[in-house]
């Protein structure tokens, strides 16, 4: 079960998240400094397939918290800081050998003041320029992950970034997207199916909406969760993406544990009924 991976950013989510549900892929993110030699240690030793998450590791010049992205930001100065994040991670992936790493991008903008749709296009393909010749001079394939609220989260700029820079692929976010769509007023099944052929690999967490992740972040995904009840459809934007015939990875990016306020779930029965999708869309 190679396509299937757990989110780490810490050593012990290696045994708790990946070891303990039978997997053999990880995304790496935000580690110490200190724990870089224990990291590469047990991925090597343990044959894990590896991605990261920008940041690999804690890097204490950068602002809290480490997935923020000045990528679309009109400030050259936080945007030169972001790419200069971006290519520490870039450097490392290629030591590592890690499969592929993901940046935030579209990212929302860090000012208050709203800035011209023209300008923040222009701004932001600026950057999938210079993320372009890192990608090239570290030899590792970008996966870019979308977060909001951005007004650059629609089907018409993603598929002219991922035309117009073919190596670049869709890390495609069941919960980021689920709030963009409620946030923006898209269909996000219908969206799912018009980024599928640039789908590279899909992080996988649920939410009901914004009140969710303000309280609780990244819910583990689990079969108990219905579209009912306000939850996202997991199998059908699954479906949606192309599961079946595209064995892109897919990364279960949240805690090994289920929130108690949200009822006596097992983490676990999740990390089942993935493997259980994956196996009935083959």
């Amino acid at each position: 079960m190679n396509r299937l991976g757990f989110h780490c950013n810490r050593l012990f989510h290696i045994e708790g998240g990946i070891l303990l549900n039978g997997l053999r892929r990880g995304e790496f993110y935000n580690f110490p400094q200190d724990d870089m030699v224990a990291l590469i240690e047990q991925i090597r030793h343990l044959d894990i397939v590896m991605s990261i998450h920008t940041p690999l590791v804690r890097l204490d010049w950068y602002p809290e918290p480490p997935t923020w992205s000045f990528l679309c930001d009109i400030d050259r100065e936080k945007r030169e800081l972001t790419m200069r994040m971006v290519g520490d991670t870039a450097q490392r992936a290629e030591y590592f050998g890690a499969e592929y790493m993901v940046v935030h991008f579209p990212s929302p903008p860090s000012q208050e003041a709203p800035v011209d749709y023209d300008e923040l296009r222009r701004i932001a393909l600026e950057s999938c320029y210079q993320l372009d010749l890192l990608s090239d001079r570290y030899g590792v394939s970008m996966h870019l992950e979308g977060i909001g609220p951005s007004p650059l989260i629609n089907i018409e700029f993603l598929s002219e970034v991922f035309t117009e820079f073919p190596k670049f692929c869709c890390c495609f976010d069941t919960g980021h997207m689920s709030l963009a769509s409620k946030r923006e007023g898209f269909d996000l099944y219908r969206f799912a199916e018009e980024m599928a052929p640039y789908v590279g690999s899909v992080h996988l967490w649920n939410t009901r909406g914004v009140e969710d992740y303000l309280n609780f972040h990244h819910i583990p995904i689990h079969p108990s969760q219905r579209a009912e009840d306000g939850w996202v459809d997991i199998a059908r934007v699954l479906k949606g993406l192309g599961a079946a015939s595209n064995p892109f990875p897919l990364i279960l990016e949240s805690p090994p544990w289920y929130p108690e306020a949200l009822g006596d779930y097992d983490y676990r029965d999740g990390v089942k009924w993935a493997k259980e999708l994956l196996e009935t869309s083959s």
